[in-house]
């Protein structure tokens, strides 16, 4: 492992780099822009088999705030916790290189998590497409919230969810927590965990992190086993809340039957999708749960009507869903 450059900081920004030389260079220049300066900015090339490698070391050699550690390919968890040990600063903060941020997202982070005192700060998302911004959330908010009302609300998944981008932490409270290496839906493991340690929590909601959607992302690709990671985040989720604090189960089993149906959706949009292992498994478990979603206040009216759909007709279901799948295309290309 190569580390060049370092310098002390108020804020240090930690940004996974893998096979996004198209989208790397957006990214960086938001960061160097900020305009919070006083920002250590940590570009963890995770083995690129790209130009994504040179285009850091260059940005490294134009701005003495730019650190570079070049890594055998891990995953994101272990370049997000190699970033982690690597940063100076008191408080941290996660970029994904094919993201952008607003050039004032740190400061009014850091602005609003000293004055308040606060551990986690965080600030409103955009979701982006090729043609297309939507805000997360669409109300003005400013909260204060303690652990328990942080974990509430991001399990709930309304204001923010559990997301490690947009949002500014305290160090200190990753000294325990990792993200878990070699996982999807590595947030999901990590950040409930993060909300339930910090006593105050800041949230802004005025937008300031642009969430790319690309055709390729891990988001929005095709069926893998290790989209199951999502279910089993969520199992230990509601776990530690049944110990913890029993007063959010129905957030919690939201979330363990919304990733479902993330699994089962993905499989739908799956040639040959019947033919996979665990097809019908996920099909009885969210066939059987289906009064449970339709009672359960978390979920949508929308998602409601086509969890009925699918208990009715798993056909129609399907395509409905790659309708979708064809709307969201549309917005994209």
């Amino acid at each position: 492992m190569e580390v060049i450059g370092a310098k002390m900081a108020k804020v240090s920004i930690i940004v996974p780099v893998y096979r996004v030389e198209n989208y790397l260079d957006k990214c960086v220049t938001s960061l160097i822009n900020q305009t919070l300066k006083d920002i250590e900015i940590i570009l963890v090339d995770d083995g690129s088999p790209d130009n994504c490698g040179k285009i850091c070391d260059e940005y490294a050699e134009k701005d003495g705030r730019v650190k570079i550690i070049h890594k055998q390919n891990e995953g994101l968890s272990e370049a997000r916790n190699v970033g982690i040990m690597a940063a100076k600063s008191p408080y941290i903060g996660f970029v994904d290189s094919d993201d952008y941020v607003a050039e004032d997202m740190y400061e009014i982070l850091y602005s609003n998590l000293i004055k308040n005192d606060a551990e986690v700060s965080i600030c409103g998302l955009y979701d982006c497409y090729s043609n297309k911004k939507v805000s997360q959330f669409a109300g003005d908010e400013f909260l204060i919230l303690d652990s328990k009302q942080a974990l509430k609300t991001a399990l709930e998944g309304v204001k923010f969810s559990v997301n490690a981008v947009n949002k500014l932490y305290k160090k200190e409270l990753f000294s325990e927590v990792k993200f878990p290496k070699g996982k999807l839906s590595e947030d999901a493991f990590t950040i409930p965990q993060i909300l339930s340690k910090a006593s105050k929590v800041v949230f802004d909601s005025v937008p300031k992190y642009y969430y790319m959607h690309r055709g390729e992302s891990i988001t929005t690709s095709s069926f893998k086993r290790q989209d199951f990671n999502v279910v089993e985040a969520y199992k230990k989720n509601l776990e530690f809340v049944r110990n913890n604090f029993k007063d959010l189960i129905k957030q919690a089993e939201f979330r363990l039957l919304w990733s479902y149906t993330y699994v089962f959706d993905k499989m739908i949009l799956s040639e040959n999708f019947k033919d996979i292992e665990s097809y019908k498994e996920i099909l009885a478990i969210l066939r059987k749960n289906t009064f449970k979603m339709v009672i359960n206040p978390f979920f949508s009216l929308k998602r409601k009507l086509v969890m009925l759909i699918l208990f009715v007709s798993p056909k129609l279901y399907a395509n409905l869903l790659k309708f979708q799948k064809k709307k969201f295309m549309k917005l994209n290309y």
